[in-house]
């Protein structure tokens, strides 16, 4: 129960690169499109989509802002280097202060926030049109349940191959993966301001938070149980707000039904006519 149920991640890449490669083929388009931030989930995302379909189509961005660490740059480039992709920067930092000051939130951190996580989508989808291409995801699990993420921000990809995969089963993923350890070991953060990471604006570590997150979504157990179970009160409260508050984030834009056909609620339609 404290931990996660163990991957054959051989078998997972296989399955996410097949994923990939199906999307692509089906949408007609020619490649991805994918932000490297340096971070762990956007190097896995990009590793395998390379796996997938070529480093040759897949374009990779980074896009810095006015408060990005130096480093992220560098681990962004030290990704691209290893996965045999060139990397393209276009520094965000002029447009997002002008933006916002435009809007008035330059002052508010959380505003900011969001406004340059959309900003980058805009670039990136921006870029994927030229081609024109899928612009990929790299939103994992742990952060849509919890709600770290941001609407029409990251959450607004063609595609979402860790969608369905905790924040420590990435972690696994980009080990198996052979990823940069510079990027595999450091703290995740979504480079918002300086100093900025998840854990300390989440309050808790994902390895701490996963498992109740698992066993709460996936197994059913409710507050009393998981604290039966030995998790921490307090922590097991914590999460278990987040997640609840933020059920909104999950499925965007929600079509009011009033018909018996409604898009999103009654019908998916999937993207591969074929199928």
């Amino acid at each position: 129960m404290r931990e996660l149920p163990a991957l054959h991640l051989p078998l997972l890449a296989e399955a996410l690169q097949g994923f990939l490669a199906e999307e692509l083929a089906a949408s007609g388009l020619t490649g991805y499109v994918v932000g490297l931030s340096g971070g762990i989930d956007s190097a896995v995302a990009a590793a395998l989509a390379v796996r997938a379909v070529g480093a040759s189509r897949v374009i990779a961005m980074a896009l810095p802002g006015p408060s990005s660490d130096p480093r992220s740059l560098a681990d962004a480039h030290l990704v691209a280097e290893s996965l045999g992709m060139a990397l393209e920067v276009r520094d965000l930092s002029q447009p997002a202060r002008q933006l916002a000051e435009l809007l008035g939130c330059g002052e508010d951190r959380l505003r900011f926030g969001n406004l340059l996580a959309r900003l980058r989508m805009v670039a990136l989808f921006d870029r994927a049109r030229t081609l024109p291409a899928l612009v990929l995801g790299t939103s994992n699990k742990s952060e849509i349940l919890l709600g770290y993420s941001t609407l029409f921000g990251d959450s607004a990809a063609s595609v979402q191959p860790l969608g369905d995969l905790w924040k420590t089963q990435v972690f696994a993923l980009a080990s198996y993966l052979e990823l940069p350890e510079e990027v595999t070991t450091k703290p995740p953060t979504a480079d918002l301001w300086p100093g900025q990471t998840d854990a300390g604006e989440l309050g808790f570590d994902y390895r701490d938070a996963d498992p109740i997150l698992w066993a709460h979504h996936e197994a059913g157990l409710d507050a009393a149980r998981l604290v039966a179970a030995g998790f921490d009160p307090v922590l097991v409260d914590h999460v278990l707000a987040l997640y609840r508050r933020n059920r909104f984030k999950w499925r965007p834009t929600v079509v009011a039904r009033v018909s018996a056909s409604a898009i999103n609620i009654d019908r998916i339609l999937p993207r591969n006519p074929e199928r």
